[in-house]
């Protein structure tokens, strides 16, 4: 299917090749917001396209999209006129700079696993397209664990985790390999370290995180590599263009150039095309039931193994509670570090329970008491 795009002054890479599936998947997620998971997809795309790869981003972040705010692109249309049968795929695409395409995300498709059955038959035909007309699809996740991003981790086979060395990067990805563990996808890790001193930290930071993998989960990923704390990828950023473009002779940009080879090699020999769109299409089968009437299936469905476990032992519950309270008591940890603490525990409270609101628990429920009974 020959492509047209919201932007025709923009080449448009190779073109379309056989009729069959071909496109390699890699899903590129994070545990938490801020680690530069949406600039390490885009350089990667980059760097694939410069070697003779025709690659698309799908931008699967439909809380932020940010993907075309970091190269810079306004675009007509993005996936949500594509499900709502107001655009065509074709309209959709973006031919981004540096040869890529990208798919654009928004904020109406909050649950993927939810669409009715118009919908999911749009998205299933687009993916087979991308699938068809593409080398490779990075998909760019939301970060946490969230379930829109299980279940793309889940239809991937391949996904890099991005990590920092700050702790509160390193524990929210282990509670992102812990929730897949749960889930028993065989999406296979490899950890990328950014915004690394160098190789001896990334190092340093990979096996901190693979111990506990191994150690807690019985499961361990692999090192992919890392990309350095650099001025030109920051510079890259404010100008919103990949640092590939703007720099290209930069070490950064060479790290890039790097691990595209490094994947192209991974994906290349543990992966079978074909697998992603597959995988939506059996998620379609199990939901269909629940978009008409009637009662639904007795059989649990992909999406319903992707909801969060919430049983505790209580008396782990009761010790934590304690403890906490000990800490802040105390004020043994420096403000800062207890600002950290809170917000990633305030994160992990929102992804799990988001019917709660955290500022119902600085209300005093004595004084709500005495009002119902007023």
């Amino acid at each position: 299917m020959p492509i047209s795009t919201q932007q025709d002054t923009v080449d448009k890479g190779p073109t379309p090749g056989p009729a069959g599936p071909r496109a390699r998947v890699l899903a590129v997620s994070s545990g938490k917001g801020g680690v530069g998971k949406t600039n390490i997809s885009t350089n990667l795309a980059v760097a694939l396209a410069q070697s003779g790869k025709r690659v698309c981003v799908f931008d699967a972040d439909t809380s932020l999209a940010n993907v075309n705010i970091l190269l810079g692109i306004q675009p007509r249309f993005t996936l949500e006129q594509l499900l709502n049968g107001e655009a065509s795929l074709d309209e959709v695409l973006v031919a981004a700079p540096g040869g890529i395409h990208i798919v654009p995300a928004s904020s109406g498709i909050a649950e993927l696993n939810s669409l009715d059955e118009s919908r999911q038959a749009i998205l299933l035909d687009a993916l087979r397209t991308l699938e068809r007309d593409f080398d490779y699809l990075l998909i760019d996740t939301a970060a946490g664990i969230g379930r829109n991003v299980l279940l793309f981790l889940q239809a991937t086979r391949q996904t890099l985790l991005v990590v920092t060395p700050e702790p509160t990067s390193l524990t929210d990805a282990f509670a992102l390999a812990k929730v897949l563990k749960q889930r028993k996808s065989d999406a296979e890790l490899h950890v990328l370290v950014n915004m690394s001193s160098g190789y001896a930290e990334s190092i340093d930071v990979y096996k901190r995180l693979a111990g506990a993998c191994q150690r807690y989960l019985d499961m361990r990923p692999e090192y992919f590599g890392y990309i350095p704390r650099d001025d030109y990828l920051r510079m890259a950023v404010q100008a919103q263009k990949p640092v590939l473009l703007a720099w290209p002779q930069a070490a950064v940009s060479q790290r890039f150039v790097a691990l595209a080879r490094s994947m192209d090699q991974l994906l290349s020999h543990h992966q079978a095309p074909g697998r992603f769109s597959r995988f939506w299409e059996r998620l379609a089968k199990h939901n269909a039931p629940l978009t008409r009437k009637g009662k639904p299936p007795a059989a649990v469905s992909v999406a319903r193994s992707a909801a969060p476990v919430r049983k505790y032992p209580r008396s782990l519950m009761v010790k934590i509670h304690q403890g906490m309270t000990g800490l802040i008591r105390s004020r043994q940890l420096p403000s800062e570090s207890m600002r950290k603490m809170m917000g990633s525990l305030l994160r992990l409270m929102q992804q799990n329970y988001p019917e709660i609101d955290p500022r119902e628990l600085l209300e005093d429920p004595t004084e709500k008491d005495r009002e119902q009974q007023r």
